[in-house]
């Protein structure tokens, strides 16, 4: 099988899952309790915690709340922050993650506004400075895109953010970016960054919420004060213990940007028609691991099936709503219509992948693709 669906999740690697085992049959013990393996329990959690922070260069003020995964991470984020407002604005992104879509627009005192996204899939700078103002509560951008690899101008929002409405919290959606694209929460002013640990090579089940001290978060869920009173229950210690053996362990020597050079230049040798949907492959616009592609007249999910049917695994659009649309939100953004969005994949690439799996998947494309594009009503 050739895996390239990394962005909807990855195998978990050795080092995770032997930490993971670990505690669940050696270091079993609940951290809140008062004996000392317990104590040694906690310990590896608070490690955890420096792991992220100084993985995101995040200040020694900054504090960290786990989470079930980004979807909660994202939700304690926003909601935490924001659910007791009665005025104001909260700006997200035409292309965030439903996570945070749909949680700015649960918020029933602001006002929900999105920005619009340029043709390349990167936020429009011109139009996020026009929408800013003085009662804009929070920003919410993504770090990368989900579906294209549009990498997001965090920092450039931030200095907007100082000029127009300082007061304003950024909060960055880094759930496809962590460990994969280099990220500073002090030079790029985030306030607060949610990530997942089954993106990196952790188990499901297990997240993080990072944050500094400007924004200030309530409870989402009540119980015994876990995570000092903002996520009451017992943490999921085997899934902390090998989040940080991820990071840990995370390739980051690996060239992955090459592997998706070189996919999409043997995708172009071999289907003339295909072409790239977002920043440049090759340009540090673009994240190093996910390339999207339109293969037209093939639809996308015709080409899913039969690419799986030869063990080539890819996406379409973000693998938590594939199956409610069949035109992606973000290229609807983007001004992708027609043709070009509906026969959209998402190719989406990790350290452990190989240049020769690029090559092959390329040509199983293009065996397909000869043969259903003269099957393809037009």
């Amino acid at each position: 099988m050739i895996y390239l669906d990394n962005s909807a999740t990855t195998r978990v690697c050795e080092e995770a899952a032997e930490a993971a085992v670990r505690y669940m049959r050696e270091a079993y013990f609940n951290p809140s309790a008062l004996y000392m393996p317990a104590m040694a329990v906690e310990k590896e959690m608070n490690a955890c915690r420096d792991a992220l922070t100084q993985a995101l260069d995040a200040g020694g003020e900054a504090r960290v709340v786990f989470t079930s995964g980004g979807t909660e991470a994202d939700n304690l984020a926003i909601l935490g922050a924001l659910q007791h407002a009665r005025e104001g604005q909260v700006l997200y992104s035409a292309g965030e993650h439903p996570a945070v879509r749909e949680a700015c627009e649960a918020l029933k005192g602001l006002r929900a506004e999105e920005i619009p996204l340029a043709e390349d899939g990167r936020v429009r700078l011109d139009r996020l400075e026009e929408m800013l103002t003085a009662d804009t509560r929070m920003i919410c951008v993504m770090q990368v895109n989900n579906e294209t690899g549009a990498v997001m101008p965090i920092a450039e929002i931030a200095r907007l953010r100082d000029q127009r409405c300082p007061e304003a919290v950024l909060h960055v959606d880094g759930v496809q970016g962590f460990l994969r694209v280099p990220f500073s929460m002090r030079q790029t002013g985030a306030d607060s960054y949610a990530l997942s640990g089954h993106k990196v090579h952790a188990p499901k089940g297990v997240g993080a919420l990072v944050y500094r001290p400007r924004l200030r978060l309530n409870a989402r869920q009540v119980g015994g004060g876990q995570e000092k009173g903002l996520r009451s229950g017992t943490e999921n210690t085997p899934g902390i213990a090998a989040l940080r053996a991820a990071v840990a362990a995370y390739p980051r020597d690996t060239d992955v940007r090459a592997l998706k050079c070189l996919l999409m230049d043997e995708l172009r040798a071999a289907i003339p028609d295909a072409v790239c949907n977002g920043p440049d492959p090759a340009s540090d616009l673009s994240a190093p691991h996910i390339l999207n592609v339109s293969l037209p007249p093939v639809r996308s999910e015709t080409m899913l099936y039969a690419l799986a049917g030869d063990g080539v695994c890819v996406g379409i659009g973000s693998a938590c709503s594939s199956h409610k649309q069949k035109v992606s939100r973000v290229l609807r953004a983007m001004g992708l219509n027609g043709l070009r969005a509906e026969s959209a994949l998402r190719f989406s690439l990790c350290p452990y992948n190989t240049a020769d799996e690029m090559r092959e998947a390329a040509q199983i494309a293009a065996k397909h693709y000869e043969l259903l594009r003269r099957y393809t009503r037009r």
